[in-house]
């Protein structure tokens, strides 16, 4: 869970995990949808790599980046449950 807040904490982080909401990408069309620069994509990817929020895979000579939305899940309805409580 620390991993996780920890990898969302920079806004730039944020908006590359609401750019791969809907589809996966490459770095250039993720670059392109999330209007950072490739350096900041780059080095934002780094935590949610680490936190495994996000995945990457080659695919012929580029990687293809993925949302991992069951983790995604799990640490939002811990979230939704202990708000329940409030």
């Amino acid at each position: 869970m620390v991993e996780f807040l920890e990898s969302l904490r920079a806004p730039q982080c944020r908006r590359i995990v609401e750019s791969l909401l809907e589809e996966s990408l490459n770095l250039d069309s993720l670059v392109r949808k999330s209007k950072l620069s490739k350096g900041s994509v780059e080095l934002h990817l780094q935590p949610l790599l680490k936190s495994k929020i996000v995945s990457r895979k080659k695919s012929g000579s580029t990687f293809i980046l993925t949302l991992n939305k069951t983790l995604f899940r799990k640490n939002v309805q811990w979230f939704i449950g202990i708000s329940d409580q409030i």
